[in-house]
């Protein structure tokens, strides 16, 4: 065979390729209106990167390439995010593809056939959309199995299994689930908290709003974060407050609503595709003050932990080499919940160096240093669970200042009272303060805050009260302590 018969083969080749893509195109695609908004894509990428329109308006994307192009929604490959924003085929060079967004969202959106091109479309308003329905929890009769005799080899794999958590959820229900899962963490030495988050998910996908009604707040509430993470897939922002009050209103433990709205903040970056600007501004639609706060704690911890990055199929901008970003290039309001989540993202630029980021925290605007620091007890908490004294020992080593390292004791103590089931711990690290009788005394004060956000048993509460040494026992049956005139939760700020 010739070098001409080779030419002829290829050339035909091209051409059933392009009339496949062409009418591939002609199948999925739309008639381009004369009002169509416009992308076109160039060999830098998607110009615009950022869209936004009005529900029901086109947009039309240009192919300006001599190569194929393939828009589709995130995630990579699977496309499930928004599967009907897929063209279903090649977009051949100089050709173009439509569609229409009748639904609101922050939709990424990639060239399948070179993912690293992306952009973004958001879309508001109320348009052609559908109608938003008010979101009910429906009475839900349990009739899930009690997990009695499965053996730790049975659900060890729960913590990396996916078809096994949704057996789990069908058979045992979310809240035995996620119980589960925090066993099987504490066994192998993993933090349960992300893989609490597929759970809140999936059990959402399962069971709708109901999800929320039968979840726990194991692994620090995740399976709530996964869910409210859902919730806003499907049914978006429109309602959002309506919403909120439905799945974090109704509860008798008062932490338990600042979780709840914790994770809505996680759900709404999940929900504006990580764009952290756009996540705030929904906070800000809350109506309360304490519970925008709470909102805001949770866009942060997601913008630097990342607990949905992988199951969205997007990630941050808003984190760099810049220790302080973006707390630093916030609003005042936002700057505190921002450095409450951000000494995570410290340690990692700083490679694990406590004393370093301990110096960092000092330098944070000064009515932000309090929450730096509450962070960085967190963080140690992390990786003390289990051992009070260490956690101590990390914050009297790297936290010179008093006032610095009461906080950093307070944030360690916080993280490790997230259950009435948790008390003990937490009382063995006040217990173990001898030597500051400030220290000592700021660690029981927010011990006895998180036990009256905690107990809904008015004498489960005063049964911790009795363990607690003079005179802090005392202060707890009071809910007072020497120069206050109560405890409330409800004037406290989160957390």
């Amino acid at each position: 065979m010739n070098c001409k018969v080779y030419l002829v083969l290829i050339s035909l080749l091209l051409t059933v390729a392009c009339s496949y893509a062409r009418n591939e195109l002609a199948k999925h695609g739309e008639i381009v209106g004369d009002d169509a908004a416009t992308i076109v894509y160039r060999e830098g990428g998607f110009s615009p990167g950022r869209l936004e329109i009005e529900i029901g308006t086109q947009v039309v994307f240009v192919n300006d390439t001599d190569t194929l192009l393939w828009p589709a929604s995130n995630i990579h490959p699977t496309h499930q995010i928004f599967p009907e924003f897929d063209s279903m085929g090649s977009v051949p060079p100089g050709d173009r593809w439509g569609f229409t967004f009748k639904k609101a969202g922050f939709w990424r959106y990639h060239n399948h056939l070179w993912p690293d091109d992306a952009g973004l479309i958001v879309a508001t308003g109320d348009g052609n959309g559908p109608r938003i329905e008010p979101l009910v929890i429906e009475v839900y009769v349990s009739e899930f199995q009690t997990p009695t005799g499965v053996k730790p080899e049975d659900y060890i794999e729960l913590l990396v299994d996916d078809e096994l958590v949704k057996e789990y959820l069908r058979k045992f229900g979310p809240a035995h689930t996620a119980s589960l899962i925090a066993d099987a963490g504490k066994r192998t030495n993993v933090i349960c908290h992300d893989r609490a988050h597929d759970v809140g998910r999936f059990a959402y996908e399962m069971y709708g709003a109901v999800a929320f009604a039968i979840s726990s707040h194991e692994c620090e509430a995740g399976a709530y974060h996964g869910a409210t993470e859902a919730l806003f897939q499907r049914r978006g922002t429109a309602n959002l407050e309506a919403d909120v009050e439905i799945i974090c209103g109704d509860t008798d433990v008062f932490f338990y609503r600042l979780q709840c709205l914790h994770g809505v903040g996680h759900g709404l970056m999940a929900w504006t595709s990580y764009e952290l600007f756009d996540a705030l501004d929904l906070c800000d639609n809350l109506a309360k003050d304490r519970d925008q706060r709470a909102c805001y704690s949770g866009v942060f911890m997601e913008n630097v932990v990342g607990g949905l990055s992988g199951n969205m199929g997007h990630f941050t901008n808003y984190v760099s080499e810049d220790a302080h970003y973006p707390c630093n290039a916030l609003d005042d309001r936002y700057v505190g919940p921002c450095y409450l989540f951000h000494s995570t993202r410290m340690l990692t630029l700083f490679e694990y160096d406590y004393g370093k980021v301990s110096g960092e925290c000092s330098v944070v605007p000064e009515f932000a240093v309090d929450d730096c620091f509450d962070s960085f007890g967190r963080d140690i908490a992390a990786i003390t669970l289990g051992d009070p004294g260490g956690a101590i020992e990390m914050c009297g080593s790297h936290v010179p200042d008093l006032r610095n390292r009461i906080f950093c004791l307070q944030g360690t103590l916080q993280a490790r009272f997230w259950e009435t089931s948790k008390a003990d711990e937490a009382l063995s690290l006040c217990g173990m303060l001898k030597d500051d009788l400030e220290e000592r005394s700021a660690c029981y004060w927010m011990l006895i805050i998180r036990a009256i956000e905690l107990y809904r048993d008015d004498n489960q509460y005063l049964a911790l009260c009795a363990r607690l040494e003079e005179p802090f026992d005392a202060w707890c049956e009071r809910r007072t302590v020497p120069g206050s005139s109560g405890l409330s939760p409800a004037n406290r700020e989160f957390p």
